[in-house]
């Protein structure tokens, strides 16, 4: 098992999930709820949408305008900020205690990346984790930076990747060439090509399509891939810069800010939501409208912003009633977003129940439904779970592999 290089970070000196912020606990609930309904739906539409909105109602087309304009990349992006708040919470402690942390947060990376190539492996073509381990290594290179370079930086790397990339479109009057050098048509035909392996039940072409498919959308979407990576990067310096200004834990002093962010992020995300969605909306663009709607992609993180900051402002007063509900949930993200994809995987495919080759199951409005019902399941679970035990499995596995033994698990029967 890997062992973190610095022994003096000790378990029993680590802050106990029942301390942990619950504020950010329901937040990272909230934006993992965005993220199951995308991933539940991409699942099949990556394969089927042509199937699915050939016979789409008027309940399906507002479910699917809804996801895209409210939830698509907004989601993601909120989970990636909390991640850096995540980051600079553990850096923190680490310091208040004068305990190293390099060594421990390497160890806790790489352990996190071979959950992640399990996750791509088995579950889900389409893993976060990878990306969040690598990245978060190279966010260490920025523990030490100042506040106005976290700030500065991390805003232009949510930012200016999409605008560069669509001002070169506008220019050109074409999309960024991608490494494998194929055309928009031929993409999509690559991914038709891997649809026999989530149709035919051989569990192990499944793994296969699996790891072909994160290698083809790498070379075939390279643009894109590079510029949600560095938008990733940028969102954990946002979040380790939040973190230090203690944003999330002490709202009523940054209520202003917050305030500021709801008025200003939430109409300008929307808008560009908007625009950025008529190429999913198959609305043909051309020449600088082209680069326009690539650019527009920026408005996917501005909105996250908006969504945290009114959460966090609403949550902070009257909302108190959510935490009960989701921090759990929240507490045990890691566990939710593996079991969730598992769940998907297995309802979905036909080496699980080959729900894809379902009719019945083919409606924007019932993917949106069963993801809705696989979350619901998921944050009771946590919260029984939670009762008697310290961390959720995935997390107690992280834990345990990350210092190189297992942790306590079980909670301590109070005293008589």
């Amino acid at each position: 098992m890997l062992m973190s290089s610095n022994a003096d970070v000790a378990t029993d000196r680590m802050v106990p999930v029942a301390e942990r912020l619950v504020v950010i606990d329901t937040l990272r609930a909230i934006a993992l709820f965005g993220v199951i309904v995308m991933n539940l739906t991409a699942m099949v539409m990556i394969f089927k949408a042509p199937q699915v909105m050939a016979t789409a109602g008027p309940p399906d087309l507002a479910t699917g305008l809804f996801d895209l304009v409210f939830l698509q990349g907004k989601a993601r992006s909120a989970f990636a900020f909390l991640f850096g708040v995540g980051f600079g919470i553990l850096m923190q402690r680490a310091q208040a205690r004068g305990t190293g942390f390099t060594g421990f947060y390497l160890g806790r990376a790489f352990v996190l990346l071979i959950i992640g190539v399990f996750n791509l492996a088995f579950l889900y073509w389409g893993d976060i984790l990878i990306v969040y381990a690598l990245l978060g290594m190279v966010l260490l290179l920025f523990r030490n930076a100042s506040q106005r370079l976290l700030l500065t930086l991390g805003l232009a790397l949510v930012l200016a990747p999409p605008v560069i990339a669509g001002l070169i479109e506008a220019v050109t009057g074409a999309p960024l060439p991608n490494l494998a050098g194929l055309a928009p048509d031929a993409v999509e035909a690559g991914y038709g090509a891997l649809a026999p392996a989530y149709t035919g039940g051989d569990y192990w072409a499944f793994v296969s399509a699996n790891l072909r498919y994160y290698l083809f959308h790498n070379a075939a979407e390279t643009s894109y891939v590079v510029m949600y990576n560095l938008g990733v990067l940028g969102l954990f310096m946002l979040g380790l810069w939040s973190s230090r200004q203690g944003v999330f834990e002490d709202i009523e002093r940054h209520r202003p800010l917050l305030r500021r962010l709801v008025w200003t992020a939430l109409p300008i995300g929307l808008l560009l939501s908007l625009a950025h969605a008529t190429r999913r909306l198959g609305v043909p663009a051309d020449g600088a409208f082209y680069g326009f709607v690539t650019a527009a992609y920026i408005g996917l993180p501005i909105m996250a912003f908006g969504y945290l900051s009114i959460l966090g402002l609403y949550i902070s007063r009257k909302g108190r009633w959510l935490t009960t509900l989701l921090a759990p949930m929240g507490r045990m993200a890691l566990t939710g977003y593996l079991a969730s994809n598992a769940i998907g995987a297995f309802v979905w495919y036909a080496w699980g129940l080959n729900r894809i080759s379902n009719d019945g199951w083919m409606t924007m409005a019932g993917m949106n439904l069963f993801a809705l019902g696989v979350f619901v399941a998921l944050c009771v679970f946590s919260a029984v779970w939670l009762r008697y035990f310290r961390f959720g499995p995935a997390e107690w596995l992280w834990r345990s592999f990350t210092y190189g033994r297992l942790q306590p698990l079980q909670r301590r029967a109070p005293a008589v």
